[in-house]
């Protein structure tokens, strides 16, 4: 571990989803690290045309610390001893690990950054059931002990990540994309002829308290930045912002193109308090607009805020979802006018 951290960020640059296409994480690698190299943030890639394991359940699934889980026909069960579809899981797990100690290890001068995707806590629980076959949302007791169990999961990844790597700071999406669906009770049971009653704001905001105190925990041996994904478009977004801030998030992901002038309000408040937004600016395969252009309307609304170009740090941009179905050529092309958007913008900074 080094004896010193990183310095702080404060720049405008460039990362990615983390969903790529194809069965050769090797391919996808060569790509990111000559995309998103330094200043820019790359990630660890997930390919899930891999099959069973290497979807998005079964590999959050695999950080559950010491909870087996297996694969059934109505989904990912817990609670249980490993299955052959669990193994498979953790061994396409460990291979991804040890693939990105080796590109690391060969390169002249290693990145110390990445950003990797898990779904989130709340997420993960919507999605798995109990041995009974029930859905583990269903049990309150079920839902404290796999958040508890994913949360040490996930910092033992990036233990593990940071032990054979020379990563010191890594950015944790969370994807929570059935976190309104928890909180408003839509969740359908397994019988699928009625809803799980909904969550508890104050159970939830709790949970996520605790799930964080455990990812950040011992910021001196490496840094870790948890962002949520949640869908911008939620007529209630601004309800689950707030919630998610109370429990300690500090990092966004927000779709501009849905959001509204509250919305937008919330997300200034957002940058103001110190917080870092990851901005959706470019949807891989339609035409992309100049480095002008671009730049003007990401300022834009920026500046109607009343924030100023010096707060554009707080900014990193991103694509509008992820390259699960994109040719290589639409990664090389998405990548490449994001970085430039990014060095654009962070160059606006700097002059400010």
């Amino acid at each position: 571990m080094p004896d010193e951290q990183l310095p702080e960020r404060g720049d405008v640059f460039a990362t990615s989803f983390c969903q790529f296409p194809g069965t050769d994480p090797m391919d996808v690698h060569e790509v990111v690290r000559g995309e998103l190299g330094e200043p820019n943030l790359a990630v660890l890639p997930q390919l899930a045309d891999r099959g069973v394991g290497a979807d998005t359940v079964g590999r959050s699934a695999t950080m559950l610390a010491d909870l087996g889980f297996d694969l059934q026909p109505h989904g990912w069960r817990v609670g249980v001893t490993d299955g052959i579809d669990a193994r498979r899981a953790r061994s396409i797990l460990r291979s991804d690990e040890n693939l990105l100690a080796d590109i690391l290890g060969a390169e002249q001068k290693p990145a110390q950054r990445l950003k990797l995707t898990v779904l989130g806590p709340f997420s993960l629980v919507a999605s798995l059931f109990l041995s009974n076959g029930e859905r583990s949302l269903s049990d309150h007791g079920a839902r404290r002990d796999i958040i508890a169990s994913y949360a040490h999961g996930v910092r033992e990844h990036l233990e593990r990540l940071a032990r054979i790597t020379c990563v010191r700071s890594f950015t944790v999406q969370l994807d929570e994309l059935l976190f309104s669906d928890v909180l408003d009770g839509t969740i359908k049971t397994a019988s699928g002829y009625r809803t799980l009653r909904s969550i508890p704001r104050s159970e939830v905001r709790s949970a996520y308290q605790d799930f964080l105190a455990v990812l950040i925990a011992d910021q001196s041996k490496f840094e870790v930045h948890p962002v949520v994904n949640l869908p911008s478009a939620d007529e209630q977004w601004i309800q689950r912002v707030d919630l998610l801030n109370q429990a300690g998030i500090t990092g966004l992901i927000i779709d501009p193109q849905v959001l509204n002038h509250r919305k937008w309000e919330r997300v200034a408040g957002f940058v103001e308090g110190h917080g870092q937004i990851f901005l959706q600016v470019l949807t891989p395969g339609l035409p992309a607009p100049g480095v002008v252009e671009a730049v003007h309307s990401i300022l834009r609304p920026w500046r109607q805020l009343g924030l100023g170009e010096g707060q554009l740090g707080s900014l990193t941009l991103m694509p509008r979802g992820d390259f699960s179905q994109s040719t290589s050529a639409q990664v090389v092309d998405t990548l490449g006018k994001l970085s430039a958007y990014a060095q654009a913008l962070e160059q606006t900074r700097v002059d400010a």
